[in-house]
């Protein structure tokens, strides 16, 4: 049975208690929330204990792992001090304000031992694991461009990082997994309408090592949530909507015996999914490798890297300039 502690509940982190708390051989033990009643709220709706201080929390209670959803500001600071404790640490995304904050949270997570999980949980979305899937079998040929959108209303909450930093490191991440490749360069425009301190709305254009152009369209200032994901090659397209964890397939009927000879319409096919919450497969694969000390299925290494590429978009969108990496 492994006993876990949530920090930070949240809209985000809300779900991860109910997760944890209906989990087999997981005991939920404690919630930690600077709010109080909030923490308390769901302490008793989960029958478990709660703080205000999760540093409290971290002294007294036993605990194997704790999931940490706090602002970003806070990341550095709370990881650090959960894994100087010896818990595994389910962190959300993205894995710190800064690239040398996030490398004092790996070297603290790998002094100590203990598993770092970096929070990317499209990861997990049962839609993106099919379509790895069919990626690796070839089933669309050689890809040659993918664009997202991942837009909505403004959520007040956020205040204290961008939208490049909130939600850009989504899309960079999952680009990043689904290619095996990296960015080789960057250009942004960004545009801030009602985001106090940064940046709500940027368009990026990314070019891959292996070839891939990538066409972003993210930003807090659409009055419908939207998250698609396009991804077109030779034998044609496959799209993915995470919302509803659903995934399709756009056949270019030109496409014959390895043959591009032109691109036409042809059948269009969805492809069935069977469905399931990903934050309970992300908190799933993140027990799984804690129980049996396995690597961490997106380790903080990664959420670097994607930080670091994240950094590397607002610092063309601020210079308005092209970045090569």
């Amino acid at each position: 049975m492994i006993k876990v502690g949530v920090i930070g509940v949240g809209s985000m982190g809300q779900n991860h208690a109910r997760v944890y708390f209906h989990s087999d051989n997981v005991e939920l033990i404690a919630v930690a929330d600077q709010n109080l009643g909030c923490a308390e709220k769901v302490g008793r709706k989960y029958n478990a204990r709660f703080y205000e201080d999760y540093r409290e929390m971290l002294e007294k209670e036993q605990l194997d792992a704790v999931s940490i959803v706090v602002p970003t500001s806070l990341h550095h600071e709370v990881a650090l001090s959960a894994l100087n404790k010896k818990k595994h640490v389910l962190l959300e995304k993205p894995i710190a304000s800064t690239e040398q904050q996030a490398q004092e949270i790996i070297d603290c997570a790998a002094k100590n031992n203990v598993k770092l999980m970096i929070g990317h949980i499209e990861r997990f979305n049962t839609a993106v694991t099919e379509l790895k899937k069919r990626l690796n079998q070839g089933d669309l040929g050689e890809i040659y461009k993918i664009e997202v959108q991942r837009i909505g209303p403004f959520p007040s909450r956020i205040t204290d990082v961008g939208v490049i930093t909130d939600l850009s490191v989504h899309d960079l991440d999952i680009i990043s997994y689904l290619m095996n490749s990296e960015p080789a360069r960057i250009y942004s425009e960004k545009q801030q309408k009602l985001h106090p301190h940064a940046e709500d709305s940027v368009t990026s254009l990314v070019r891959y090592k292996n070839g891939v152009l990538a066409v972003l369209n993210v930003n807090y200032l659409s009055p419908t949530k939207i998250r698609q994901l396009k991804i077109f090659g030779k034998k044609g397209l496959f799209e993915v909507n995470y919302l509803d964890q659903e995934l399709f397939f756009y056949e270019n009927n030109s496409y014959s015996s390895n043959n591009w000879e032109s691109v036409s319409e042809g059948d269009m096919k969805k492809i069935i999914i069977q469905k399931k919450e990903p934050l309970q497969v992300e908190i799933e694969a993140f027990l799984e490798c804690a129980r049996k000390d396995q690597p961490s299925p997106v380790s903080g290494e990664q959420g670097l890297k994607v930080l670091h590429i994240a950094n590397q978009l607002l610092n063309s969108a601020n210079n308005v300039r092209i970045i090569e990496l």
